[in-house]
Parts: structure tokens; sequence; C-alpha cells
């Protein structure tokens, strides 16, 4: 039933697909696509998540380009392949700045600090993941937040920092009991288990390591089921009750051939091998520890290569072939160097390729200048033969070129001075026109940083420090748009929409994030393609929010919502809230020790005063009609409404009981 529901999903993605050719819907339906083949079809859902690479790099959309690497990331990681999984982080990283995700970015941090943690850079590993915490929370992902305080406890584990592992194991625990997330209880369970085992607590670390086994065994998780098994073997192997290891890793075995994660295997193989080698059965351990050898060489794990090595040193020892023994020491310490000036080899040879490089790099600049110089005196010689031809004709040419502007000049000097004070006075107008706008336009971004300053203090003054630091955190990357767009007189509908989205999450967290928000656009709006004046719609946002929601006894109710539509050349953007509503606000506000005076709105309406007057000179308004076509539509004076600021229109209609609308239109 599940694949027949599967086969109908994708039969659906490849239809829509072929119905919509635009870019941006193709790197969402061949996403789709490459999740859902996944399990089924790998090798045909890489080939469409290479499509959605190519697609969204060809439009250039940085948040899709992200979405699209991390998947090409995680896929690498499952897969153990961590070498390719790191050169493509990169992609991911040169976008995060162009946009606000806090999903993507969360989930960035997570996928680097995981990658760290199989390369052995532990500290590294958990400076990450400590980046992406606090996104999660914000979120509300407890489950992934979860997931990451796990990951820090098995770093500082490596580290050989037992208390500080304990701890975030305990607090990733508790993160899934509040979910109800069994596979992370037991998985937390299990990792309790092997901190005790390692502070050498063999009962408490088998008493988890069973209650572990036991939810996963019930509810069928097969995998973790295979590493509770493995450590329950190695806890055994440890108390040298090596037939009850074997018994454990026997079984652990049978699971990891199941899954077929070649990292399992091999794991559960060595711990298999040396139980063998313990009860005296060296020629299965022999032959189990070669089998090692030869996968991890197979998938170069060279940690499970030198291990083996040195076990099958010691079973020879053992057997008395001292000749064997001492080559497989000889093989272990080989690659044990190889581990160890991995690194510095590779440094080495980083510096001859750049040593190299620069080397051929003055050579052909030496050539190229050698060539240049060649042509350059091939070059003079020419203009020297035929700058005396040129001279006479060029001293005749400008002699009758003086003499018909000269006469050109005494022609329209009549008609020139006539139009001259007109035109100074036009320039003049305009020149205001436009340092106005520019000081309207400056005063919009200090008051709306007053604005979110002032809530940063107010969750200092109550206490809430924790908040205040993540909003300064959101409140810093805001900044960053704003001062992008600061030149601009307008910007597209996207942008907008992203700078208030984010703008929202900032309010929200101020309220411990109890306003929920959504936003709405029509789909035959192109974002990328409308434009408006920066800011215009935030001040109405900021005005619901502080006036109207702020006031409410009961903020977990509080609900905004934006929707923006189209019809014919006109925009109608709908912005609600259940807040108090404006009288019940005022009456609030003259009580309140707290004053605020809402500059947006009167700082957005003398610019839309403004852009009226601006609209009138401008002879051409670009509108989009008829699925994405453009035509330009002549505007004159005459056709521009009396009560009409740059194509927007604001009423406030408190019809409703308790809630108020706002409705911005916005036309051009």
């Amino acid at each position: 039933m599940l694949q027949a529901q599967d086969s109908i999903k994708i039969d659906s993605l490849i239809s829509q697909l072929n119905k919509n050719p635009h870019d941006t819907i193709k790197v969402d339906t061949y996403l789709a696509l490459h999740r859902s083949l996944l399990v089924s079809d790998e090798s045909n859902a890489i080939e469409h998540l290479n499509k959605a690479i190519k697609f969204s790099e060809h439009i250039g959309d940085p948040k899709r380009i992200s979405q699209c690497y991390l998947e090409l990331v995680g896929f690498h990681r499952r897969k153990g392949n961590f070498t390719e999984a790191k050169k493509k982080l990169p992609k991911v990283e040169e976008q995060l700045n162009r946009f606000l995700d806090t999903r993507i970015e969360a989930t960035f941090f997570k996928l680097r600090g995981t990658i760290h943690y199989f390369e052995g850079t532990y500290n590294k590993a958990i400076a990450d993941i400590w980046e992406a915490i606090p996104l999660y929370e914000l979120l509300g992902d407890t489950k992934t937040a979860g997931d990451c305080y796990l990951l820090i406890g098995v770093s500082y584990k490596e580290l050989d920092n037992l208390d500080k592992a304990l701890e975030y194991y305990q607090k990733g625990l508790d993160m899934y009991k509040k979910t109800g997330y069994r596979k992370g209880v037991a998985m937390a369970t299990g990792n309790i288990g092997t901190v005790f085992k390692s502070k050498k607590n063999y009962d408490k670390a088998l008493e988890y390591y069973n209650q572990s086994l036991q939810i996963n065994e019930k509810y069928g998780y097969l995998e973790e089921a295979g590493i509770d098994l493995n450590n329950i073997g190695t806890l055994y192997l440890v108390k040298e009750d090596y037939k009850k290891a074997s018994e454990f890793l026997k079984r652990s075995q049978e699971v990891s051939k199941l899954v077929g994660s070649p990292w399992a295997i091999l794991t559960v193989k060595i711990n298999l091998a040396q139980a063998a080698y313990k009860l005296g059965d060296y020629e299965n351990a022999v032959q189990d520890f070669k089998e090692v050898v030869d996968t991890a060489k197979a998938y170069n794990y060279k940690e499970f290569i030198k291990d083996a090595y040195f076990e099958l040193s010691n079973v020879h020892q053992e057997m008395g072939e001292f000749r064997t023994a001492l080559e497989y020491r000889n093989d272990y310490e080989k690659w044990k160097d190889s581990l160890l000036n991995e690194n510095h080899l590779n440094q080495v040879k980083e510096l001859e390729i750049k040593y190299e490089t620069e080397k051929k790099d003055q050579q052909i600049t030496f050539l190229a200048q050698e060539k240049e110089l060649q042509e350059k005196e091939t070059q003079r010689q020419a203009t020297l033969k035929n700058a005396f031809i040129g001279g006479a004709v060029l001293i005749a040419l400008l002699a009758s070129l003086l003499f018909y502007i000269f006469r050109q000049r005494l022609k329209n000097q009549k008609a020139l001075a006539s139009k001259n004070e007109e035109i100074k006075e036009v320039n003049f107008k305009r020149q205001l026109s436009d340092l106005e706008m520019k000081a309207l336009q400056a005063q919009i971004n200090p008051h709306f940083i007053f604005n979110c300053m002032n809530s940063i203090n107010q969750m200092i003054l109550e206490g809430n420090n924790k908040n205040a630091s993540k909003y300064l955190t959101k409140f810093s990357k805001l900044i960053r748009l704003i001062l992008e767009n600061a030149e601009a007189t307008e910007v597209s509908l996207k942008n907008e929409f992203a700078l208030l989205e984010a703008y929202i999450q900032l309010e929200s967290l101020r309220f411990n994030g109890d306003i929920k928000y959504q936003i709405q656009v029509d789909e035959d709006i192109d974002q990328e393609n409308t434009y408006l004046p920066s800011m215009v719609i935030q001040p109405f946002v900021e005005n619901a929010i502080w006036h109207g929601l702020r006031h409410k006894k009961e903020r977990s109710k509080g609900q905004i919502s934006i929707s923006m539509e189209q019809d014919h050349n006109q925009l109608t953007c709908f912005i609600e809230d259940n807040g108090v509503g404006r009288e019940k606000a005022a009456e609030l506000q003259k009580k309140t020790v707290w004053k605020s005076k809402s500059l947006g709105l009167k700082i957005t309406e003398e610019r839309l005063k403004l852009l009226s007057k601006e609209i009138q000179c401008k002879a051409v308004i670009i509108v989009r009609i008829n699925k994405g076509k453009v035509r330009k539509q002549l505007v004159r004076e005459q056709m521009v409404p009396p009560k009409i600021h740059n194509g927007i229109t604001v009423n406030i209609d408190e019809t409703v009981a308790d809630a108020k609308k706002i409705t911005a239109k916005v036309t051009g």
C-alpha cells in the first residue's frame, strides 16, 4: 500500500514537472523527486538532485542552491563519504549571507559539525553544533535539538571528558522524552551506558544498554538494536566474559549485514575477531581480522586497517609465529605513521602545486609582456608614418568644425536663453524632491532600528537575557539587509517580504514566540520583477504589533496575516491582526508610562506624497499582466487619482470587533 502511494506521488511530481517549465518550480520538483526516490532508486534520485543543482545555479537563487547542496552533503554523509560531503559545504556557506532562513542555517551547522566529528576534529564539531542548537530551539524543533545535544556528548566522550558527555546525553534524553521520540530515547540511553562503561561502572552500563535494546527491539529499530548488541558484546569483552561477548556480537553481526552499513559491519567484525582471539580460536580470529583489512581498504577506513594489523600481530605472536607477527607489526607501524603524516603530506603537496602554478604563471606573464612590447613598437612605427598625412586632414576638419560650431551657437543663442530659466527651475524642483525623498528614507531606518533596540532593552530589563541574545543575533543580520537596500528607492516584492518576515520573527521572539504570522502572495504575482518603495509595508505591520498585539492579555493568541493580491495592474496588500483595536490601543497608550510615537506611518505618508509627484514626472511604468507578459503603460498626470500616493492608498476598517484591518493598494 505504501509503495503504491509513493508511486502515485512520484507520477504526480513528474506530471507537474512536464506541465510547469518555470525554473523555480523545476528545482523544487526535482528536489521532491530526489527525496521520494532515495530509498527505492538511489541512482535515479541522485540524477534528479544534480538537475535541481543545475537549475538552481542557473537562476541564481541562493536559498534553493543551499537546499540542493545540503541534500548532497547529507547524501554523502549517510554513505560515509565524508571527504565529498566536506567539499560541498563551502557551496552552502557562500550563499548563507544572501538570505534569511533559520532552518537552512541550522541544518548547515549541524551537518558541518557532524562531519567534523567523523573526521576526529571534536572541538570544531562542538563549536558548530552549538551554533545549531539555539536555531532549532527557535524553530521549536525539539527532536533535532536533542540530536545536537547527543552529538556534543559524543564529541566530549571522544575528548575523554566523561562528565560533560554524560551531561549532554542527559539533556538529549530529556528533549526526546518531551517529544515522545522513542528512537531518540533509546539512542540517548545507550550513549549514557557507554559513559558508565568508560567509568568502569559495568553494572550500570549494562543496565542502560539493556533498556536501549528493549526499546529498539520492541519498535523494530533494526540498526539501533545492532548497535546495542555490539555495545553489550564489547562490555563483556572488557569484563573478560568472552563467551557471552561472542554471543551478543554474533547477533549484532547478523543485524549489521541486514542494515548494510560498512562502518557497522567492520565495527562488529573487529570486535568478534577480538572475542575469538581471547577464546583461543586463533584460526577464526586471523580470518576475521584479514577480512576487516580487505573491507576497510575498499572503503579507505584507515583506522580499521591500523587496528586490524595490530591485532593480527598479537594473534601470530600468541601462536608462536614471530616472523609473521613482526611483518604485521611493521604494517601496523606503517599505517600508524601514514595517519599521523597524512595531514602534513597534504600540506606539502598543496605547497608544491602552488609553487609550480606560480612558476608557470610567471613564465606566461613574461612571454606576454615581451609580445606586447613588440606589438607596441610596430604600432608606434605605423603611427609615425600616418601622423603626417592625417595631421593636415585633421587641421582642415577642425577648422571647418569650429566655424560650424560658432555659426550654430550664434543661431541658437536666443532660443537657449529663453529655455534656460525653465530648465533651471525644473532641475531645482527635481533636486529638491530627491533630497526630500532621501531625507525621509534616511529617517525610516533609524526609526526602525530605534524600535528594535528598544525591544532588546526591554528584554534585558525584564531579565530575559537569553532571548535578548537571540534577538540581537537576528537583529544584526536584519540590519545588514536594511543597509544593503539603504540607497534603493524601490525593491522587489520578494526582498520586501524577506525583510518583513525577518522583522516579524524578531518581534515574535520578543513576545517569547507567541505571535503567529502568515504571509500569502497571489500565484500570479512575479515577486522578483514587481517593485515597490522599500520598507513601505513594514510600518503598518509594526503598528499592528506595537499598538494592537502588544496590549492583548492573552498573547499566545496573537495572530497577524499578510496577503498580496493582483487585480489587473494593481496590487492590494491586506494586513490583519486580532489586536485590541485602534481605540483601545490609544486608550491604553495614554495610561502607560512609556510613551512611543508612531513615526513609521507618518514618515511613510510623507514618502508616498513625494513619490506621487515623482510618478507624474516619469513617462513609463512597467506592469506585468497576462501570465507574466510585460507591457508598458503611459502614465499621465491626470491619470493619478488625487488620493493615491505613488499608487498606494491606505484605509483602516474597524467594522470587526476587537480587530483592525489595514489595506494597502499598490499600483505600478
